[in-house]
């Protein structure tokens, strides 16, 4: 399907791998020029070669680094920069899932991962909003994750982070009508081949409560969090803003405290 963003231009954070390059790789399939962002440069240039579109016209890497202020700005005006534009700012990039009670987690572990994903989001989007188009294109969309809103066993701290996330996109969302600009989230569950599911999979009675818990009774696909956030910055969903999509399959219908399981129970 045909959703109308033929030359808009995208810039996507932690867009090296996983779920990140999943929505850069939809957004070109429909026609829109990707900036990608990451820290690492190399991981950045294999993963643009491998674009649908490889071209210096579709596709810009941009080493940086989320947690520097700087080297955000900087990054947000090369994509710019690049054709003069810039309609859509996708906040992908974050930490590596911690696992632990969070009583037994270091206040820096928490901090450490806030910088990194809430701290970031609030970085680009400072710098990207006063050069997205005003012209009804302009989007940010703020990837969280299903544990904000559903307790996962030993997750607090990704849990805490995504909830901060889904709050700063309400708020954010209303002030951004002034510009004329929407802000969404994608709050994705459980996805196959992403380093978060790796991360869980190391505690096998985790994954598999996780995903017995899950009303679909599967994982999900990267290409399922790329296809939503592809939909958001149609025209199709020019009257949405302030809205999280939960791609997380059915995750808030199951039960992840299940018969035989015990807090404290699953530790890293």
């Amino acid at each position: 399907m045909t959703l109308g963003l033929q030359d808009r231009v995208a810039l996507i954070t932690g867009a090296s791998r996983g779920i990140g390059y999943a929505i850069a790789k939809a957004l070109q399939e429909q026609g829109v020029r990707v900036a990608l962002i990451a820290r690492d440069e190399a991981a950045l240039k294999s993963a643009a070669a491998t674009l649908p579109s490889p071209g210096p016209e579709n596709v810009l890497t941009v080493g940086a680094d989320v947690t520097d202020t700087e080297s955000v700005r900087n990054a947000v005006a090369k994509a710019y920069s690049w054709h003069g534009r810039l309609d859509i700012v996708v906040n992908c990039a974050g930490p590596q899932v911690t696992l632990s009670e969070l009583a037994e987690t270091p206040t820096e572990t928490l901090a450490s991962a806030l910088d990194a994903k809430l701290l970031g989001f609030h970085r680009v989007a400072s710098a990207a909003l006063p050069l997205l188009s005003d012209s009804g294109s302009g989007r940010i969309i703020n990837v969280a994750g299903a544990a904000a809103l559903t307790l996962v066993p030993n997750l607090g701290v990704t849990g805490i982070n995504n909830a901060a996330v889904l709050a700063f996109t309400n708020y954010l969302a209303s002030e951004a009508t002034k510009k004329n600009v929407l802000v969404n989230a994608v709050s994705p569950g459980p996805i196959a081949e992403t380093e978060g599911l790796a991360r869980l999979a190391t505690d096998a009675e985790l994954a598999e409560l996780i995903r017995d818990a899950l009303a679909l009774s599967r994982f999900g696909q990267r290409i399922d969090i790329g296809n939503a956030v592809a939909w958001l910055c149609s025209e199709a969903a020019s009257f949405v803003t302030g809205t999280t999509i939960d791609c997380d399959g059915g995750m808030r219908l199951g039960n992840l405290y299940a018969p035989g399981w015990e807090p404290g129970t699953i530790k890293e």
